[in-house]
């Protein structure tokens, strides 16, 4: 009995607790994982659109120049030759000169503006710099008026304090806006690379990130490391996923460090956004909750030992006892007696033997055969009362005891918990009403409610006549074990599920639905993964019930996913019918 006790109980708490916390560190560590990669994605988004809100906005700033009346005139107006206007030309430039400061002092990645006509004329605006250009200018003639975006290439500093830059520019030809093969100058943006770069990534940066912007070769075109700009990436896996528009993905470095992945294409451009993070940051990050585990452990122990103790003094020891002196009487020794330390079933019990072991001993000469039947029944009819109804009115016992002593509260809590014993074992029958089914959803979420601190509302509505209708037991418990486990990301009161029933001709309808943060992929996504056998993703529970309900009344029938603008809206569809022989 020792044994066997010390089996159970390692069999109920310790490997349940140790199963329970590696579950859950590896359920933490991949939603740790997802949640850093979906970070990574929205970030990527961000700077996207800070990155193409950079680039459209050069292109509609070359247009204008294009439609612009004075930008015309200042590049094909003569000058220094009779015929000329010298107030006109400085009208103009002047007009010019302040249009490109206003966008010098509100953009701080415009570095510089460069506007040349075929008049000769040429204008620079912002710091001077000094470098060769050539390749950009011939690219962009060749180009005959369309946008050409360099590489990035050097240019330096012509002021007190010599600078190199990095710069990312923009070429344009402009031609005639009467014929657009006459090409009357040139406009050259210049962007500077820094700049560009903290403003495309301004608050989307961790510090424990990479981002990077390529080029579909491969090339670095801004990153924060600014020795890579203008080079080839050094990681070629990286590369070779991006061009393969691979979604998140995991690589590891030639000194064995692992990192995590995401790439995204800019949209319109050959130009990718690609961030990576180490998983040492990720398992830095996991360190709490592996305390937390070591903690569940070491209580768990602690627990399962004190239940242990209990377990072996409470009942272990008074049946031992009663063993050794049933073998006493069977040694023929009548004296046999066993010591009652309590009024329950095992001191009924053991008051009982003692009153055997009298009456056997007074009998044993007269109706020795008969009597010891009789006997052997009696202690099997005790032995049978140790059952679930020994539960039940044990609890009902303690219940009546808690309001008795003023715990209202704590005499709720056993009426649920005793309640949720009788449907959980239903005599064995699979098929229950969905009254009790509804009461036994109630009964379980007003103890989660107890457990969470009041950090709950719910609401469980039937609509009338369907009371009866058969359902699965336990059909709805998953479904809101999910909702608690996985909607809720922190305790609040506004934490809510709702639960309703109605008829709908001849099917019930079983809304579940809370506000909490939705599920982890879009409700088309999780419909079909409900059809996918293989598929892991959003837990075999919900699948199964699904397949059962499938299986048992067709494909009309079972669960999906309904769009929801809070939170997350779950519907299991089920034949009305109040015999389990109808279909």
């Amino acid at each position: 009995m020792r044994w066997k006790s010390f089996l159970i109980l390692l069999s109920l708490i310790l490997i349940p607790a140790s199963t329970i916390s590696l579950l859950v560190y590896y359920q933490s560590n991949t939603i740790l994982e997802r949640q850093v990669i979906e970070r990574n994605e929205q970030n990527l988004r961000h700077i996207e659109h800070n990155l193409l809100e950079v680039m459209n906005g050069m292109e509609e700033l070359s247009s204008y120049i294009i439609y612009s009346e004075e930008f015309r005139q200042y590049m094909t107006l003569p000058v220094d030759h009779e015929g000329s206007d010298p107030e006109e030309m400085q009208r103009l430039q002047d007009h010019i000169r302040g249009f490109f400061t206003f966008h010098l002092n509100n953009k701080s990645y415009v570095h510089s503006a460069q506007v040349e006509g075929i008049n000769g004329t040429q204008l620079h605006l912002g710091e001077r710099i000094s470098g060769d250009e050539l390749l950009w200018e011939e690219q962009a003639e060749d180009a005959h008026g369309k946008i050409v975006w360099t590489d990035p290439y050097a240019m330096e500093s012509e002021g007190w304090v010599p600078e190199d830059y990095q710069m990312i520019s923009l070429f344009r030809e402009i031609n005639n806006l009467f014929d657009i093969t006459e090409p009357i100058g040139q406009v050259r943006i210049r962007l500077d690379e820094r700049e560009l770069y903290s403003y495309m990534t301004n608050g989307y940066l961790n510090p424990n990130d990479e981002t990077v912007l390529l080029q579909k070769d491969g090339r670095v075109l801004s990153h924060q490391d600014h020795q890579l700009v203008g080079e080839s990436y050094p990681n070629d896996y990286v590369v070779q996923q991006m061009q393969d528009k691979a979604g998140p993905f995991q690589y590891d470095e030639e000194n064995g460090d692992a990192y995590y992945a995401v790439t995204r294409k800019v949209e319109g451009r050959d130009l990718y956004l690609v961030s990576t993070v180490s998983e040492d940051y990720i398992l830095d990050e996991f360190t709490g909750i592996r305390k937390t585990m070591q903690i569940i452990m070491i209580v768990a122990g602690v627990i399962g030992l004190i239940a242990f103790v209990g377990f072996m003094l409470t009942i272990i020891k008074p049946i031992t006892e009663l063993t050794r002196e049933t073998r006493r009487l069977e040694d023929g020794d009548f004296s046999a007696q066993v010591r009652v330390r309590s009024d329950d079933e095992l001191g009924q019990l053991g008051s009982r033997f003692n009153k055997a072991v009298v009456q056997i001993q007074h009998l044993i000469d007269t109706k020795y055969k008969l009597e010891i039947q009789n006997k052997d029944s009696e202690l099997k009819a005790l032995q049978s009362q140790i059952n679930p109804h020994f539960l039940y009115n044990t609890l009902d016992m303690i219940r009546w005891t808690a309001r008795m002593e003023g715990a209202n509260d704590t005499g709720k809590s056993i009426e649920d918990l005793s309640r949720l014993f009788r449907i959980s074992l239903s005599q064995g029958k699979l098929w229950i009403s969905l009254k009790e089914e509804l009461s036994y959803v109630q009964s379980y979420l007003e103890l989660q409610k107890r457990r969470l601190g009041g950090q709950l509302t719910f609401s469980v509505r039937m609509e009338t006549g369907t009371e009866q209708c058969l359902i699965l037991k336990l059909l709805l418990q998953p479904l809101v074990e999910n909702s608690l486990e996985h909607g809720f990301s922190e305790l609040d009161p506004a934490n809510s599920i709702a639960i309703r029933a109605y008829r709908k001709g001849e099917v019930v309808v079983i809304d579940v639905i809370d506000n909490g943060k939705g599920l982890p992929v879009n409700v088309q996504t999780f419909n079909e993964s409900l059809h996918q056998p293989n598929q892991q993703r959003h837990g075999y529970a919900l699948r199964n019930i699904h397949e059962r309900l499938v299986n048992r009344f067709g494909p009309e029938c079972g669960l999906k996913a309904l769009d929801s603008k809070q939170g997350t809206h779950i519907r299991i569809s089920i034949p009305y019918r109040v015999k389990e022989g109808e279909r």
